[in-house]
């Protein structure tokens, strides 16, 4: 992610070079770039939760067993990240969990198969510019389910400190928040309680 300040003349030269048959082809790839970085976002964020979650249903394990978990979430892929993820978390919005599974396809669609499917597209303007929509589409869908996780994991951590610190659950908590959507986590210790 780019965190330089965008100027006018920048845009201009932007535009302008997408005029060109060289310019958009490096649109192209500049977005699938883009839409690499945030796939990659979006797994880190995945395995993030999934540390965090075991941090706190696991407080008697070692700062190297967490190291071990660390390095074995790592190596995961992101369907198998995303089905651990769904084992502990269940979300209100089904739009949300649409949203997840469709990041999943997309990210392995871009991986996969984007310049397998779509390289000879390359050679006209027309396609050229729906490969950078669709990549943008890509994008997009990837840098949301990246943000949603990172809230969920900050959301669950501090529920769980404020929960501890002072023994009420998050909706005993006053805030100004706008609920976007709920989701429960489920402990070890609730799952063994209900039987699972």
């Amino acid at each position: 992610m780019v965190h330089d300040h965008v100027t006018d003349a920048d845009l201009d030269e932007s535009l302008d070079m997408l005029k060109t048959r060289v310019g958009q082809a490096n649109a192209v790839f500049a977005c699938f770039g883009s839409a690499a970085q945030n796939a990659q976002y979006f797994e880190a964020a995945l395995s993030e939760f999934l540390l965090d979650y075991n941090k706190l249903a696991k407080r008697s394990l070692t700062p190297q067993d967490f190291e071990i978990l660390d390095e074995k979430l790592q190596k995961r892929t992101l369907g198998m990240l995303l089905r651990e993820f769904s084992k502990y978390v269940k979300i209100s919005d089904p739009n949300v969990e649409r949203l997840l599974e469709k990041a999943l396809e997309r990210r392995n669609f871009l991986m996969h198969h984007f310049f397998r499917q779509k390289d000879f597209t390359l050679r006209l303007e027309n396609d050229r510019v729906r490969l950078i929509s669709s990549l943008t589409n890509i994008d997009r869908i990837l840098q949301e389910s990246a943000t949603i996780i990172r809230a969920m994991r900050i959301a669950m951590s501090e529920g769980a400190a404020r929960k501890t610190a002072l023994h009420r659950n998050l909706e005993d908590a006053a805030d100004d928040s706008r609920v976007l959507f709920t989701a429960s986590v489920t402990m070890p210790d609730e799952a063994e309680a209900n039987g699972a």
